[in-house]
């Protein structure tokens, strides 16, 4: 069966290519020759053949220089080149690899190994070029060729393999379909050319938006899909919606044209509303069409239970958003108990919320909406300027010294001017440094990687060498690592009230508990032990040299003039005596 390769067969000599010629006539290749070393670039750009047999020895421009050209040719560059010669040195040969040659065969010709090696080539080549050819026809079936996105196709698939594993890890997994809005009065007024920038635009603004893992897809002219994994869907979906409609609606400015668009978007959620594909997909395109009768840039779930859970959401997030200016914050402070004297030594800021209308909302419902939408930044510097307030009133009243622990979230750490809002707020307050504790979980102490130069080690640092107090709070309750707490400066362990709760009828729950002060003493740490409500709690911790406690036992959180109250008394809350041993 004749093989319809194309050989460019490249030599100066006329004798030489009349060789080539016979010995390869009869294998059935379609043949091509080419006197000298521009002539074969020509026929080389304008045949793009299979095979080049390139001569070294030319006039003019040699073997070497053409093959390198080549080589720089995007459209050349997988060219197979067999270098002819008739010069069997090893300097030619390193050469000739340099410059990218596939092969060498030398002058003059075997047949045998002509025919094989041409046949061998030739053969490779095709399958490279098949395969090449599968690889673009399997692209062409799974992508959209305007935004590069995946298609509807590859969608499906992805949803399918998404559903068996939230099958497995009883995991949630949401559809979001987005549909931009009068899209058609652009194509209509601007041209095909403009929507078409518009259409690639918004691929970029969702690929950036969305986080990592979460497949983006073009199903059709102007609708998009989403598919998301994630384990608290309600939230995770509520804002990452908003995020995409607040992306989609920033002005798009081409051609000196700038064109604000909006979009309704409609969700749907596995298992609650399907376990299919095409059904998940169906009913995110029923919620959007209904998202589309509310008005423009609006979204919606396909059950009224999400709907109703993600409006409470929202409704509390609008209504947080104005808390501070509405003065509706307020703190409340829980005492610290030296377990030696009985006394107060020093008090939590504990933040709560009353509204007027939702009464007093738990910290538990709006502190994980606050760091998720960034208010907790606000927040968090309302309740480091009022409790250092508070804490130098109470000194300038004449009140016991104390010191005030605040807790300070992961998302403040990651906001580069927190270090400056303490100095600031400590400046303003007039407040001691050495009188303000600041709390932080062991989670965000495994989350820091200290061998980073963004690490905030050294604000840690630079924060106890103010005399300011570091504690973590929870402990136990995550890794519980002994490296971190040797590496980070610190200076209070508090004891989670997990396990303080059955210290005396657990074991387990003791043995931890005691390891813990063991551990926090020989690291020169001091230990509060928190949710102490009972007195055989007290004399366990007691008996274990632990410093500190508080819980209800003591106190209550309580507001800042009852707490004055109990300043004034300068009582013993629990006298050291009254404890059992």
């Amino acid at each position: 069966m004749a093989d319809k390769s194309t050989i460019l067969i490249v030599d100066d000599e006329i004798v030489s290519r009349y060789t080539v010629e016979v010995l390869l006539e009869s294998e059935g290749y379609n043949l091509v020759f080419a006197e000298n070393g521009e002539e074969a670039l020509e026929k080389a750009e304008e045949l793009v053949p299979d095979l080049m047999l390139l001569d070294v020895m030319m006039p003019g421009m040699d073997g070497f220089q053409v093959c390198q050209i080549l080589r720089a040719n995007p459209r050349l560059a997988e060219l197979p080149v067999v270098m002819v010669t008739a010069l069997d040195d090893r300097e030619s040969r390193l050469r000739g690899i340099e410059v990218g040659a596939d092969d060498f065969m030398s002058k003059p010709f075997d047949r045998a190994e002509l025919r094989a090696r041409v046949r061998t080539i030739t053969r490779l080549n095709r399958y490279r070029r098949l395969m090449e050819t599968e690889e673009h026809l399997v692209y062409l079936a799974n992508y959209d060729m305007l935004t590069r996105l995946p298609n509807r196709s590859l969608l499906i698939e992805r949803l399918r393999q998404a559903i068996g594993h939230a099958r497995r890890h009883r995991q949630g997994l949401a559809v979001i379909s987005m549909d931009l809005d009068g899209f058609q009065i652009i194509n209509d007024s601007l041209g095909h050319e403009f929507g078409d920038e518009i259409l690639r635009e918004t691929a970029l603004r969702l690929s950036q938006v969305v986080p990592i893992g979460t497949t983006v897809a073009r199903l059709s002219s102007d609708e998009f899909a989403l598919m998301y994994e994630s384990s608290s869907l309600v939230n995770d979906v509520s804002t990452l919606v908003q995020r995409i409609l607040d992306c989609i609606s920033k002005p798009f400015t081409m051609d000196q044209h700038e064109i604000v668009i909006t979009a309704c978007i409609g969700v749907s959620v596995y298992p609650s509303d399907g376990d299919e594909p095409l059904v998940l997909l169906k009913n995110a395109n029923t919620a959007m069409s209904k998202a589309k009768g509310q008005g423009q840039n609006s979204y919606k779930f396909f059950t009224e239970e999400m709907n109703a859970l993600a409006l409470k959401r929202l409704i509390l997030e609008n209504h947080l958003r104005k808390a501070i200016s509405r003065d509706e914050l307020r703190l409340l402070y829980q005492p610290q108990i030296d377990l030696n004297t009985g006394r107060i030594t020093g008090v939590e800021a504990l933040l709560r919320w009353e509204h007027p209308e939702l009464g007093l909302v738990s910290p538990d419902r709006f502190i994980p909406v606050a760091e998720e939408t960034s208010m907790i930044i606000a927040i968090g510097e309302w309740v480091l300027q009022t409790a250092c307030e508070q804490c130098k009133q109470w000194q300038q009243e004449g009140l016991p010294a104390i010191r005030v622990a605040v807790n300070v979230s992961s998302r403040q750490f990651q906001n580069s001017d927190l270090l400056s809002t303490i100095k600031r707020v400590l400046n303003d307050t007039q407040l001691t440094p050495s009188f303000l504790e600041l709390e932080l979980t062991e989670s965000m102490l495994m989350e820091e990687d200290l061998d980073k130069k963004n690490s905030s080690f050294s604000m840690f640092r630079e924060l106890q060498n103010m005399g300011i107090h570091i504690a973590v709070d929870d402990f136990g309750t995550g890794y519980s690592s002994l490296s971190y707490l040797k590496r980070f400066p610190l200076n209070t362990l508090k004891i989670d009230r997990s396990f303080i709760k059955d210290v005396c009828a657990n074991g387990d729950d003791a043995a931890i508990a005691t390891a813990i002060i063991a551990m926090a003493h020989s690291l020169q740490l001091s230990v509060v032990a928190e949710g102490v409500e009972e007195e055989m709690q007290l004399a366990f911790l007691k008996k274990h040299f632990c410093e500190t406690a508080q819980g209800f036992l003591f106190s209550r959180a309580i507001s800042a003039d009852d707490m004055r109250v109990l300043l004034e008394q300068n009582q013993q809350v629990v006298a050291p005596e009254k404890a059992s041993f």
